[in-house]
């Protein structure tokens, strides 16, 4: 029997196309959608230094490209940040990309990524002396 030549290549990783990479975290926010004023009210999915992903019970109710201005606390930092909507995902995941951050706002956001990888090393890093049970 002859090899199959239509046979497709296993499926490879897809690109990464982001700057930043993400981090995952777990906050209240508010998305407050420009144009309609509206104020749809989710939480906090992920974060980097160029956006976030926000998740909502309501339905999105605009495309991409919408602007909005995002709402959140995180380890006790209150933000508020310009940004455009870049992907809806089943129309309660918002991906939002941040516009025009003050570099005050770059520095707090640098400085919570760091303090979440500070943490998330010390979770998945054995304790030296730990007593075993």
């Amino acid at each position: 029997m002859a090899p199959k030549d239509d046979v497709a290549p296993p499926p490879t990783q897809k690109a990464e196309r982001r700057k930043e990479s993400r981090h995952s975290v777990d906050g209240t926010a508010t998305l407050q959608l420009l144009d309609p004023g509206i104020r749809l009210r989710g939480r906090i999915l992920d974060l980097s230094l160029n956006g976030c992903q926000f998740r909502t019970e309501d339905c999105f109710p605009l495309g991409i490209r919408s602007r909005v201005e995002i709402e959140f606390h995180l380890d006790g930092l209150p933000f508020r940040l310009a940004g455009v909507t870049q992907s809806i995902h089943k129309r309660h995941k918002v991906g939002v990309r941040f516009l025009n951050v003050s570099e005050r706002k770059r520095e707090q956001l640098v400085e919570l990524i760091a303090e979440i990888k500070e943490i998330r090393a010390r979770v998945a890093a054995p304790t030296p002396n730990a007593p075993c049970h």
